[in-house]
């Protein structure tokens, strides 16, 4: 392991000398180091550059495994060591949408792996989740940055149109232009105003006095219609990425629109001095791409 640790070091850097002064070794270690493991390998991982080194082809496929390998010893020893830590109830808030489609399809995950961690979710509105004082982890839609709160960026938000392939036996057709949505059922969960906009700016104009619409309370019940064939629903790709990869939902059109938002983790200072609390945003964070976020934390 120690071998392998230099290796990537000097990968990284592409200079053995760099390499020696991360890890507090001389050039001469380092080097030595390098050598047994290329006559163990049987292959050269290294090439001389100027002052410095650069991968051979063998070099570049080992530093590609051995980078990913030790990301994730490096993350399940921090679980290990947060885990042996915490146990109790995680409270958690979220408005109904993110419950519904990507909290509701995902939490299992943590949960299995952290069964000492009582996970309670608390629906409310999204508006409301960055006031509230009692919870652990808030997940809110917005432009972030709330007063005294720390957050982080989980997801831009843009928004496509998704339906499901049973809606082409209902309306006996497929949907190929905007123009075609006027055999469809609208769904909102706002009112009307997305769909406006993307029509606007699809070059469509005139849909209000061609289209049907229906209107929900709640964007995860305007999915659930979507995949039921009864409708187009506007969507963006965070909440809709598990049906559209069964293909329960497909999208008829590429064009998207800015929802003027993201998803966002937030929680206040106390909740932070958790170790129930940071291995949840830990694993959060990791789901959605965004590891360097965790070294915002105060």
């Amino acid at each position: 392991m120690p071998t392998l640790r230099t290796f990537e070091v000097a990968a990284r850097h592409q200079s053995l000398a760099k390499a020696a002064a991360e890890l507090h070794l001389t050039d001469s270690a380092v080097s030595h180091q390098i050598r047994r493991l290329e006559e163990a390998l049987g292959c050269e991982l290294f090439v001389k550059a100027g002052r410095g080194v650069v991968l051979t082809d063998a070099g570049r496929i080992l530093a590609k495994t051995v980078s990913a390998a030790l990301q994730e010893i490096l993350a399940a020893t921090m679980r290990l060591a947060d885990a042996s830590q915490v146990g109790g109830r995680l409270d958690v808030a979220c408005p109904p949408m993110f419950a519904n489609t990507w909290l509701a399809r995902h939490i299992s995950d943590f949960c299995q792996d952290h069964p000492s961690i009582e996970c309670h979710i608390r629906l409310v509105e999204n508006q409301r989740v960055h006031e509230l004082g009692d919870i652990d982890v808030g997940i809110s839609f917005g432009p972030g940055g709330w007063a005294d709160r720390w957050s982080a960026l989980l997801a831009h938000v843009n928004v496509t149109p998704v339906c499901s392939p049973l809606l082409f036996e209902r309306i006996g057709g497929t949907i190929t232009r905007p123009a075609d949505l006027r055999h469809c059922l609208l769904l909102h969960w706002d009112d009307g105003s997305e769909w406006r906009r993307w029509f606007s700016e699809a070059g469509e104009t005139d849909f209000d006095q061609q289209a049907r619409h229906l209107y929900c309370s709640d964007l995860g019940m305007a999915i659930d219609l979507a995949i039921h064939g009864t409708g187009v629903a506007l969507v963006s790709d965070t909440l809709s990425a598990s049906d559209l990869k069964r293909g329960v939902l497909i999208k008829p059109f590429s064009f998207s629109i800015d929802a003027f938002g993201g998803w966002h983790v937030v929680c206040n200072n106390a909740s932070l001095r958790r170790s129930a609390t940071r291995l949840f945003l830990r694993w959060l964070l990791a789901r959605f791409g965004r590891d360097a976020a965790w070294e915002t934390l105060p």
